[in-house]
């Protein structure tokens, strides 16, 4: 999530602090990043108030002033995030070319699938 309202801040105008990202390798072996923005941007907006509409606040948010920027911040990063799933559990298709002829062949084809397909083209 944290990427997310990063990305929403910098959509917003805040300037990024220098460093504008901390990256932590935890005792555990995980890795925390944390991204650094002025609190203000120069519209006089709070960093911490699109922080809380991105996170826990943006129900009450949606809800409670459905036209607020944050909302379509919101679900553009939901949406990219769906569309990023799809792509990733959608098999790629590999071009197949002999001569003049082409074909597609999905990555997870059986070798079977192989065989009559070399036969074919």
């Amino acid at each position: 999530m944290n990427l997310k309202v990063a990305a929403a801040l910098a959509t917003m105008g805040f300037e990024a602090n220098a460093p504008p990202v901390t990256r932590i390798v935890r005792e555990d072996g995980n890795e925390s990043v944390i991204f650094w923005f002025e609190a203000t941007n120069d519209r006089g907006e709070k960093a911490m108030t699109i922080a809380h509409g991105m996170t826990k606040g943006g129900e009450a948010l949606d809800k409670s002033d459905p036209e607020n920027i944050i909302n379509y911040l919101r679900c553009f990063a939901a949406n990219r995030d769906e569309m990023i799933g799809l792509i990733k559990n959608t098999p790629r298709q590999i071009e197949v070319q002999k001569g003049s002829r082409k074909m597609l062949l999905s990555e997870n084809a059986s070798d079977e699938t192989k065989r009559k397909t070399a036969a074919i083209i």
